[in-house]
């Protein structure tokens, strides 16, 4: 008898659940229609002959690579500068002393850093949440479409940062003060905050930016490469050669950057100071006290 009545009881489940089975897939339908444009029987976008399987990696695997090959440039840059070279200009006074292996090491092990972005790079690929021409392996690099991705990222981030320091001081407590712990940052410090500001002021206006330029992987990748590498050099404690150039174009360099860091109140932009300038935030290194002027 007990043997008997587990049979009835798990076929009355089964059919309770092969009743509700459309009206579950009925619902996930229609929110992914709602706020994805797509549905589980014919997906937005589609990668090769219209199919529900999973998109090829290789797009992805060839832009994380990109990303780490620049990353591994920009730090046998620094190291060349700071440990061969010996470079003593530090745009601040008062720098605390660190080794380059402990930097190393804190830069990299920050979950809310590569980690969180590279989870998010992986996320929207693999589960085709990218418009259909990123997954796109034709043509070249179309260098007007990696520009307005620098620029509308940057106009997206620079909202988010006013909206961090600005909407209320519990938002700035739970999302940017953390990163606001190093008043002389250094390039480790980069993406060193809280998982709150990584998405707030990376990873949404990152997404935002994808669904207005429509371009293929090669881009991306020149995008993805230029924007997450340069986040790190504008943290560097030194200036760097091209800085007097990219300070008179209003491209956003170290001791802009700097600003930010010591005063709070100037220079939300990262790459681009022109949004600064035209809300009235912009401070210009030159004019800051703390800062030594022989090596701006």
């Amino acid at each position: 008898l007990p043997l008997v009545h587990s049979i009835i009881s798990f076929t009355t489940k089964a059919d309770m659940l092969e009743s509700v089975a459309p009206v579950l897939r009925s619902v996930t339908n229609s929110f992914l229609e709602l706020f994805l444009g797509r549905s589980l029987d014919k997906p937005r976008f589609e990668f090769g002959i219209g199919t529900n399987a999973w998109p090829s990696p290789l797009g992805l695997s060839l832009g994380l690579a990109s990303v780490a090959v620049g990353q591994a440039f920009v730090l046998a840059w620094f190291y060349w500068r700071r440990e061969i070279s010996k470079c003593k200009n530090f745009i601040q006074k008062g720098h605390e002393p660190y080794t380059f292996a402990e930097g190393i090491k804190t830069h990299l092990a920050q979950p809310e850093g590569f980690v969180l972005l590279g989870a998010y790079l992986t996320g929207t690929w693999m589960l085709n949440l990218m418009p259909s021409t990123y997954y796109d392996m034709t043509g070249s690099v179309n260098w007007f479409h990696v520009f307005a991705q620098l620029v509308i990222v940057d106009f997206l981030q620079t909202l988010m940062h006013l909206a961090e320091h600005d909407i209320s001081p519990k938002i700035y407590r739970l999302t940017h003060k953390p990163h606001h712990r190093w008043l002389n940052p250094r390039l480790f410090d980069a993406f060193n905050g809280s998982f709150y500001d990584t998405i707030f002021m990376i990873l949404i206006p990152l997404y935002i930016t994808s669904l207005c330029v429509r371009c293929n992987v090669w881009s991306y990748m020149a995008f993805g490469t230029i924007y997450a590498n340069y986040l790190c050099l504008i943290h560097s404690e030194f200036p760097n050669p091209w800085d007097p150039l990219f300070l008179r174009l209003g491209i956003g360099t170290a001791a802009d950057h700097h600003v930010h860091h010591r005063l709070f109140k100037f220079n939300f932009g990262h790459l681009f100071m022109w949004w600064d300038k035209m809300f009235g935030t912009y401070k210009n290194p030159k004019t800051v006290n703390r800062f030594d002027q022989s090596v701006l």
